[in-house]
């Protein structure tokens, strides 16, 4: 299993997260844009993730749900600027909790030798305070967790 980066570099506004997959970068793109398979992955193990909406297409909306084991609702949610499959996606991200500290992302796959994929998550954020809330609010850690998930996901996959 490949380690993940999570790098935010001080005084910048954005956090990058880099992740090499060991699987085609067409299977890690659809895995990672199909609502079916979002919850298996997105987020930490221990909420229930549930996709509202997720229209995978410029201008289309997402948004997902996380349900905590003591019944609080956490919703995230954005806007797709641009989907070129499978290369590149441009959204913007956003947590219900805190209203106005959307971040424009631009998430890459890059094919690598030998059937693996070089994810690379690049999060811009409004200024340096809120990216430094967002690190506080144990983002690098869900992190993380969501792209071990993601990695567990795509090695099932592929045996099947």
């Amino acid at each position: 299993m490949s380690k993940t980066s999570v790098i935010a570099e001080q005084g910048k506004q954005e956090i990058v997260i880099t992740r090499i997959f060991d699987a085609p970068r067409d299977l890690v793109f659809r895995t990672y844009t199909n609502p079916a398979t979002v919850p298996d992955w997105w987020g930490p193990r221990n909420l229930k993730t549930t996709v509202d909406r997720m229209e995978v297409e410029k201008g289309g909306v997402w948004r997902y749900i996380h349900d905590d084991p003591d019944g609080n609702v956490h919703a995230h949610h954005g806007v797709y600027h641009e989907v070129a499959a499978p290369e590149r996606i441009v959204n913007t991200y956003e947590y219900e909790g805190y209203p106005g500290s959307v971040g424009l992302v631009t998430t890459t796959f890059e094919e690598l030798p030998g059937g693996k994929t070089k994810f690379t998550e690049v999060s811009l954020y409004p200024s340096v305070e809120v990216r430094e809330g967002v690190l506080q609010s144990g983002m690098t850690e869900g992190a993380m967790e969501l792209m071990d998930r993601l990695d567990e996901l795509l090695a099932k996959l592929q045996s099947q």
